[in-house]
């Protein structure tokens, strides 16, 4: 826990300059005689100043991100962010360096990809790299602590099934999401065998560009460019941007961040395939490689081989010899989904429906006109990571498109109910909890036109 005693006698001190904010001032020595505003506090709340440079920064960083907002929003969200991080200190809620760390890199990837560079990120923030990541420094602290506190808050909340009843019938049916076509779907997946041979010769090729990069002067980008079969990466030279360690599958996380600048890996397998992996930079906990992909091939045997046994296997379920379920458990490769039948779960959502949108297309032009019960006849498609299958595939349900209602959608409504029992339930403890907390706002920001007037009229009172 910070020290809470040092914190108040800092925050008390703190008042004369939130009493008469517009007038303060820091000397910059390097000027004869003349004064420039720096910064000023603009607002306490607590123990925990404002500063009007975190006001600026977190308005700009809303511009960069396209989000509408306007000073006065900013002030009071910030109003609410020190509330909740005074009380985090007050219930010891911790966040450590690394999960800063890692936080304030993703903010920057976001950035640099947003604006295309690093360059234009500094340009358009006015501020080098350094500056910009010590400023995401402390507010990225306090979100993450008040985001601590208000799952403390709301930590023992439930909702019992007469509250989403309660809750369902108090809201006006305009208020009820649009729910688009949604399709559960299982399906049974065939791979080509691929042999030992194949992949001794993928192992061999990419040895022996490790061998002309190391040792012949041949440029690791170049056979990138040239041979790897990643899409996302090969016209670039292979080279992935900052990454942090989740953000990479395990195998190839643990090669690369053993890897020294410039080193190159030895062979590594993922589900992917199989990479070399060349060092470019290292910052903290992301860092910045190149890598080159390849993908084992399977013979044309092999891929007849597997047509015709999904063939067989669609002859099979056509005569109703076994269910969809049984041949999925039984014959389908795919170990994601074979154990539970065939039923497939969207990754975007975790759960077992679908929108158009999240369908592979050759997938969803394969079962589009089908009824719930209904399968395909085999056809050649890729798996999530791009290789080539034959894949049989049914239609489980089928909803059309409509507006949420607890027939069809209880799991969203209950979420609805849920999420509105946390907002009220934060929403009274920002009003008691601000009425027993120390809070000075800034002459000018008083003119703000805020949501909660709790923030004025507590000012106001002490």
């Amino acid at each position: 826990m910070r020290n809470l005693t040092k914190s108040l006698i800092a925050a008390a001190a703190l008042l004369a300059g939130v009493a008469d904010t517009a007038s303060a001032q820091i000397i910059d020595p390097n000027q004869k005689g003349d004064t420039i505003v720096v910064d000023r506090v603009v607002a306490v709340v607590g123990n925990k100043p404002i500063l009007e440079s975190a006001i600026e920064n977190q308005y700009a960083q809303a511009r960069v991100r396209n989000i509408p907002t306007t000073k006065c929003k900013v002030y009071e969200q910030m109003l609410y962010q020190k509330l909740l991080v005074a009380q985090a200190d007050l219930d010891s809620i911790q966040v450590t360096d690394k999960e800063i760390e890692s936080e304030i890199q993703d903010r920057l990837q976001q950035f640099i990809n947003q604006m295309g560079g690093i360059d234009k990120m500094e340009e358009n923030f006015n501020k080098p790299l350094a500056e910009i990541k010590a400023d995401l420094r402390d507010i990225t602290e306090d979100e993450l602590l008040a985001a601590g506190e208000r799952r403390e808050i709301t930590k023992d909340i439930k909702v019992s099934p007469s509250e989403v009843h309660k809750f369902y019938k108090s809201i006006s049916k305009d208020s009820l999401p649009l729910i688009d076509l949604q399709i559960e779907m299982c399906q049974i997946v065939l791979y080509p065998e691929i042999s030992q041979k194949d992949i001794d010769e993928v192992k061999k090729r990419l040895l022996g560009f490790r061998d002309e990069v190391l040792h012949q002067g041949a440029l690791f980008e170049t056979k990138a460019i040239l041979y790897s079969e990643d899409p996302g990466s090969a016209t670039s030279g292979g080279e992935l941007g900052y990454m942090s360690r989740n953000e990479l599958m395990p195998e190839f996380s643990a090669a690369a961040f053993a890897l020294k600048k410039d080193s190159i890996s030895d062979i590594i397998k993922t589900d992917y395939g199989y990479h070399l992996i060349q060092m470019i930079d290292r910052k903290g906990e992301r860092i910045n490689v190149r890598h080159i992909l390849m993908k084992p091939r399977f013979t044309i045997e092999a891929k007849q081989k597997a047509k015709q046994t999904a063939d067989s296997l669609y002859q099979v379920l056509k005569e109703g010899k076994l269910t969809f379920e049984d041949a999925a458990r039984l014959y389908s490769q795919d170990e994601k989904t074979n154990k539970n039948g065939g039923l497939m779960i969207n990754r975007h959502t975790a759960d077992t429906k679908f929108t158009v949108e999240t369908i592979l297309m050759q997938d969803y032009y394969n079962i589009k006109n089908l009824k719930p019960g209904e399968f395909s006849r085999p056809f050649e498609t890729l798996d999530d990571l791009g290789s080539s299958v034959y894949k049989i595939m049914m239609v489980k349900s089928k909803e059309a498109p409509h507006q949420a209602s607890l027939e069809t959608d209880y799991q969203i409504i209950q979420d609805m109910a849920l999420n509105k029992k946390y907002e009220d339930a934060i929403e009274k403890w920002k009003v008691e909890k601000s009425k027993s907390t120390y809070i000075r706002i800034a002459p000018d920001y008083k003119k703000c036109p805020f949501e909660y007037d709790g923030w004025l009229h507590n000012d106001i009172v002490r």
